[in-house]
């Protein structure tokens, strides 16, 4: 019997088959309100939901219509791609399940189902699904280009690499593949390689957002900053919403000192982050105005979607004899010519060995300079697990028995966190390579101080947080001031003979247009004061002079430091500054220890978060509360009467000298001794 709804059924059907999607959708609603079991209304109004993007609003018809109509296979495949894309992983697997059970043996529908499965982190069921529709048919590109993703995704790149070869050997066209690849790429440390991979992907098509995003995280690597940059912006303009490239656009922008686009964009990132989206990655955000509590939710966003796999089991602990030694494993990708890198050789001078064996796990490539071959001879053991995949490494780690695992990574590049989710010894540190939390629960602690973490501040960590008794920053010691001789001449040094020097040697993405504001304003009330700075891209010292320009103030009075080879001859030249200035959001940490070893006064101002906190530790453990302050305008003030008032600054300079041989901020054998005792109780707790 005809349906007295007729006309309007086959004007909706016309409707549809000519993509007036809108259009079919509200006849189908029309249709549903006479009838809601009307089964072509139902896929039609599914099908023109999905086929506009709204997803999750597609899931409820077709969902209805799959019922009516249980072993229609085009519908109930229509309902597992809709419950896909809406991020409904569950529910989708199930409906690939029973597209299987009714059409079995099909590699598309095997392969649908693997990645559904990947995306619950059901790895092993993805695993056999891809291969299943591999045996079928071993000519299916996307089931080898999907394996390739799950390999990837679990830390396991090398082997992740043959499978995107053998997708592409299939089918050279499939730009996603190209992509995975250079992701894989990326994750060896192949950097150019990577970016030869997404400009194959380019090729095929100039739209693809994610392989400019990829390509400009490669670029990024590789320090060719001002081409990443075109690479982000372009992937923003394609697709704003691919997880992170927002945050990776800002810090770009930030490298380069282009506050002006950078404003609207921050703002718009820090509304995602608090909306547990996937933004900003949590490195990038302490650059911001973001507080603690956006910080948390940004590493706790971080880990839940990159962290593949989370061990459930603890590791036993045996109570520790007083004949046996601790083992303690330092894990880091920055064992070289790298503030940490430098931090940890000094340390590891004072660790006693008759206590502790101090084992060094090496991330990332090989870099062969003096420094990273001097700390392989530092460590009682050195192990290189780059390039190794997470649960290889996890094995090797394992047959070690470590008593502590530190993390000296935390979100910084090339970190493994996975290992340390998989659980790597009884005691896990995050220490020093990242100021904030890891948003994680598998570390049992992070080492901190009363200044850099109030005791008010502690609900905004994941991880308990662990005292240091005073800066729990180390200031790298070994070169002493009679080693560095005379200091250089200013003139070779491309500064004034006269006149005063603030300077600051903070990263350009530190710098922020309000605190570069101040700054001007401080050159303007000092005639014939410069702003030494750290020497950074051509482009970025090019935007600071036209802000300094802007601003009123000659673009001369900006001087840009070059990069010396030597860190004996960069620590000597330091004392040519009268002042530095630090900067809020994200200090100066190691930077700010070493102004400071050589005898210049920091001016920093207390900030809410921890990377804003790491200098007032420093000063604090100085007996130099003088130089904290509380506000911009009371920075401003000070710094001017400083400038101003040598006799005063003067005196801060012989407290600074005094300091030298008696504050414990530059007592690196006690630092030593309080770690360790830190280490020793955080033992007896697990005990």
């Amino acid at each position: 019997m005809a349906q007295p709804y007729a006309p309007l059924l086959q004007q909706m059907l016309l409707e549809f088959q000519n993509q007036r999607l809108e259009s079919a959708d509200r006849l189908a609603r029309a249709i549903l309100k006479v009838n809601s079991k009307d089964l072509i209304a139902l896929q039609v109004q599914g099908l023109s939901l999905a086929m506009q993007g709204f997803n999750s609003e597609a899931i409820e018809p077709l969902s209805k219509a799959s019922k009516l109509d249980p072993k229609n296979l085009e519908l109930l495949a229509n309902l597992a791609k809709a419950q896909h894309s809406a991020a409904s992983y569950i529910d989708a697997a199930k409906s690939f399940e029973r597209l299987n059970f009714l059409l079995p043996g099909n590699p598309q529908i095997l392969t649908d189902m693997g990645t559904s499965y990947s995306k619950i982190r059901q790895y092993e069921k993805a695993a056999v699904c891809y291969q299943k529709a591999i045996e079928i048919d071993q000519k299916y590109f996307l089931a080898w280009s999907n394996r390739g993703n799950l390999l990837a995704e679990q830390g396991f790149p090398v082997d992740a690499m043959p499978c995107f070869e053998q997708a592409l050997q299939l089918n050279p066209s499939y730009k996603e593949a190209w992509t995975n690849y250079g992701n894989a790429l990326f994750d060896l440390g192949r950097f150019d390689d990577a970016c030869k991979a997404h400009d194959e992907a380019l090729s095929l098509d100039t739209g693809y957002a994610e392989a400019w995003f990829n390509k400009g995280n490669a670029l990024t690597e590789l320090k060719q900053d001002e081409l990443a940059l075109i690479h982000y912006e372009k992937a923003f303009r394609l697709k704003p919403n691919i997880p992170f490239l927002i945050g990776q656009f800002i810090n770009a922008l930030a490298l380069q000192c282009k506050w002006e686009a950078s404003g609207e964009l921050i703002e718009s990132a820090l509304k995602l982050v608090a909306e547990r989206k996937s933004a900003v990655p949590p490195f990038i955000l302490l650059q911001t105005p973001a507080s603690l509590e956006l910080q948390m939710l940004a590493a706790q966003t971080y880990i839940r979607n990159r962290i593949a796999y989370v061990s459930e089991d603890n590791l036993p602990v045996l109570p520790t004899s007083q004949t046996k030694k601790i083992k303690v494993g330092y894990f880091s990708t920055d064992f070289k010519d790298h503030p940490v890198g430098i931090l940890m050789e000094n340390l590891l001078k004072f660790h006693a060995r008759s206590r502790f064996e101090v084992i060094g796990y090496f991330l990332s490539k090989p870099s062969e300079d003096q420094l990273e071959t001097r700390l392989r001879q530092s460590f009682d053991t050195s192990i290189d697990l780059f390039g190794m995949h997470d649960a290889e490494a996890h094995k090797l780690i394992l047959e070690y028995g470590l008593d502590i695992a530190v993390d000296l990574n935390g979100h910084t590049a090339g970190a493994r966190t996975g290992l340390f989710a998989r659980k790597i010894a009884p005691v896990q540190i995050n220490y020093l390579g990242y100021a904030g939390t890891s948003g994680a629960d598998f570390y049992d602690c992070l080492i901190a101080d009363e200044v850099a973490i109030p005791r008010d501040h502690h609900v905004h960590y994941t991880e308990k947080i662990a005292y240091l008794p005073n800066s729990f920053f180390p200031v790298d010691t070994s070169i002493s001031i009679s080693d560095l001789g005379n200091p250089p001449s200013r003139h070779t040094q491309g500064l004034p003979e006269t006149g005063f020097v603030f300077s600051c040697f903070n990263n350009s993405y530190k710098i922020s247009p309000q605190i570069f504001d101040v700054w001007m304003r401080l050159l303007k009330q000092v005639p014939g004061s410069v702003l030494w700075l750290s020497k950074t891209s051509d482009k970025a010292m090019l935007n600071l002079q036209n802000e300094a320009r802007s601003r009123g103030v000659e673009v001369d009075r900006l001087v840009f430091a070059n990069r010396v080879p030597a860190r004996k001859d960069h620590l000597s030249r330091l004392r040519l500054a009268d002042l530095f200035l630090d900067t809020p959001n994200y200090n100066a940490h190691a930077t700010a220890a070493d102004a400071l070893w050589t005898g210049v006064p920091v001016l920093t101002q207390l900030g809410s978060t921890f990377a804003g906190r790491v200098a007032a530790s420093q000063l604090s453990a100085l007996g130099l509360d003088e130089l904290i302050v509380n506000s911009s305008e009371e920075y401003y003030s000070k710094a001017l009467s400083f400038a101003k008032d040598p006799e005063v600054l003067s005196a801060i300079r012989n407290k600074l000298e005094e300091g030298r041989a008696t504050a414990p901020l530059f007592n690196t054998q006690q630092y030593v001794k309080e770690l360790e005792a830190l280490y020793c109780q955080l033992i007896e707790q697990k005990i």
